[in-house]
Formats: C-alpha cells, structure tokens, sequence
C-alpha cells in the first residue's frame, strides 16, 4: 500500500488468491466423514460450539487443506444426523 501525493492510497492487488480454483473431491469426502465422526463425540453440542475443537483436530490429524475450504463438508457431515432425524 503505497500513499500518493494527492492523498489517495493505492492497494497491490496482484497478491495471489488464498482459495485454490477447486478442493479435491476426495479432501471434502474425508471432510464430510471427519464430521460425521465428530457427531459422535459431541452428540448433544452444536457445530457452532465445537468447531475450534474440530479445527484442531483437522489440522493434528494432519490434513495440509485449509479449515476454511472444508469447513461447509465438515459440518453437512457433522449435521447429517440431525437432517435426517426429521
């Protein structure tokens, strides 16, 4: 970011994208079931209440995608049960 003399700031846009064009599919297969896995472990909490926990446990299991490329997999897969409780 760079400030030019008539007071306005330019923003360097040229910074690569932090989300790949695609997550491979077999990464939101493992996503979906660590989810559903998780259901196990916490039956009576809600994703929104485990999910620094789940985040962890993503990252320690030794997945290399990003939390936040999977997260939507990880939690259809946690709230499956629920769904289909209806």
């Amino acid at each position: 970011m760079t400030k030019s003399s008539d007071d306005t700031i330019e923003i360097d846009l040229s910074f690569p994208p932090t989300q790949p064009p695609s997550v491979d599919p077999a990464v939101l297969r493992r996503a979906m079931k660590y989810g559903q896995k998780a259901r196990l472990v916490f039956p009576a909490r809600l994703f929104w209440d485990v999910e620094a926990e789940l985040r962890r446990g993503w990252i320690k299991k030794g997945e290399t995608t990003e939390w936040d490329w999977v997260r939507a997999a990880v939690l259809a897969g946690f709230d499956l049960d629920s769904i289909n409780d209806d």
